[in-house]
């Protein structure tokens, strides 16, 4: 079930009402059932895959506590790596490589003809792989306890909140939760249900609406000029930031009324100052995954500047393959390891000549942000031919008479919801978002509650698809 659906909303006033309503010790029992519930929603039988891979997990990390030999223990760990990233090879990559390996043979001269699959993608394998894969690795380097008790474990991978789309958790932030004794604290509920609200109106409101002309001008690229091109690019990078932010907030906003805290997932990453400053930004918790069980065992900053780069260009390629089995999403990755290692080079070796203000912070984020806006051609576009045709007509046929192919309602729709965005994305990063919650305040809180209700009831779009990072 969607978030932004009404079985959703039926689910949550269950789910939390029970869970409040239960004593304290069916809580955890009560969570896990709602989990494997909400999971079984979408794909019943995808459930074993889920059961299969924690349960190897579960009984590898115990062994792995008490195991002291080197080479047993890293056995054991790639018996938990096979076990996660097998599944996640074969259901996602295992049918893209086989047909680049077919082209490539062909492009050679060579018959191939490999054995496609075509399996259906299990909901949120990524995420849940990431989280699987961080326990056992955890355990390994000791600095994480091997889980006794099973249904905690199981329900740290399946804690529906974030199940599908993140944030990726760590077992060491989220297990413990489980075991504290968690009461009705109306300031938490009101805040959690606040960002709930806010993640609703970026999804309803400016996500889905802006996906009417993203959508319209992405599927038929080869129609379109470079003008209408470069403003359904513009819309789709706030449609992805909306649409993917907003399902971290309900998750986090969810999490928090029943009084657990998820890991943060973005801070206003169109504010950033540079290519390393955005992914401090954006998905953070996949930044630091990456950063922790990528970036850090190849060798990290410890190895000299270039061998920094190379390590940290590696990380960007393996991040554009974790988001999809496409060659776009590869240069995607390599698009924005690109830019960061050119950044780095030139911090290294160019002198600074703007000194330090507002000024210079400004300039750095008008540089970033079209960096980041143009990767998402790469993101967006149905085929390697789409992007190179949008990448042309954006350089060499920008027409104003043709700017916008459209309603001129959805233009006005999507304007306005990007500029609310900005308003409230601007007030957050000077540090206005704490102003509303003093008392004083309260007066103004309602009425902002009241009217993004109002605006989702008017201006949301109640039949748009499902979130976008649910494909990965």
């Amino acid at each position: 079930m969607r978030f932004n659906s009404f079985d959703y909303f039926f689910f949550f006033v269950i789910v939390v009402g029970l869970f409040f309503a239960i004593p304290q010790r069916f809580r955890r029992p009560w969570l896990l059932a709602a989990s494997l519930l909400f999971y079984m929603y979408w794909s019943p039988v995808f459930i074993l895959l889920i059961l299969y891979s924690t349960t190897i997990d579960y009984f590898v990390a115990k062994r792995l506590e008490r195991t002291e030999g080197t080479r047993a223990r890293r056995g054991l760990l790639a018996l938990s790596y096979v076990t996660n990233f097998g599944a996640l090879f074969l259901f996602k990559y295992y049918d893209f490589f086989m047909a680049s390996w077919a082209g490539v043979a062909h492009a050679i001269g060579l018959p191939a003809q490999p054995p496609l699959l075509h399996l259906i993608l299990p909901v949120g394998i990524s995420f849940y792989t990431f989280e699987a894969i961080s326990y056992t690795t955890d355990v390994y380097r000791r600095s994480y306890p091997a889980e006794r008790n099973y249904p905690r474990l199981l329900l740290f991978i399946v804690f529906f909140p974030k199940l599908i789309a993140g944030p990726i958790e760590r077992a060491w932030h989220l297990i413990p939760q489980f075991e504290r004794e968690t009461r009705f604290d109306y300031a938490r509920v009101r805040e959690g249900l606040a960002k709930i609200l806010w993640g609703l109106f970026k999804k309803i409101v400016i996500a889905d609406r802006l996906a009417l002309y993203v959508d319209a001008v992405y599927n038929h690229a080869g129609r379109h000029v470079g003008s209408t091109l470069l403003l359904a690019t513009l819309f789709f990078a706030f449609q992805i930031y909306c649409d993917f932010s907003a399902y971290s907030d309900i998750a986090i906003g969810t999490s928090q009324v029943m009084g657990f805290d998820l890991l943060r997932n973005f801070r206003r990453p169109y504010f950033a100052t540079s290519i390393a400053d955005f992914w401090g930004r954006w998905h953070i918790s996949l930044s630091t995954w990456f950063r922790d069980y990528v970036y850090i065992p190849l060798g990290g900053n410890r190895h000299g500047f270039w061998k920094t780069n190379q390590n940290i260009f590696t990380v960007f390629l393996v991040s554009g393959i974790w988001h999809g089995a496409n060659w776009t999403f590869v240069l995607w990755g390599i698009w924005h390891g690109a830019f960061l290692l050119l950044q780095n080079v030139w911090n290294r070796f160019v002198p600074t000549v703007v000194p330090p203000g507002p000024a210079k912070r400004w300039l750095q984020v008008l540089g970033t942000f079209p960096i980041v806006c143009l990767s998402w051609v790469l993101f967006r576009a149905n085929s390697l031919q789409d992007a190179g045709h949008i990448y042309r007509q954006i350089f060499t046929h920008l027409d104003p008479a043709a700017f916008y192919a459209g309603s001129l309602k959805h233009l006005a729709y999507g304007c306005f919801g990007i500029a609310v965005l900005f308003s409230v994305e601007l007030w957050n990063e000077t540090g206005g978002y704490r102003l509303l919650w003093r008392p004083a305040a309260k007066p103004v809180r309602w009425l902002a509650y009241a009217g993004l209700a109002v605006l989702i009831v008017m201006v949301g779009v109640f039949d748009g698809g499902q979130f976008i990072y649910f494909q990965f």
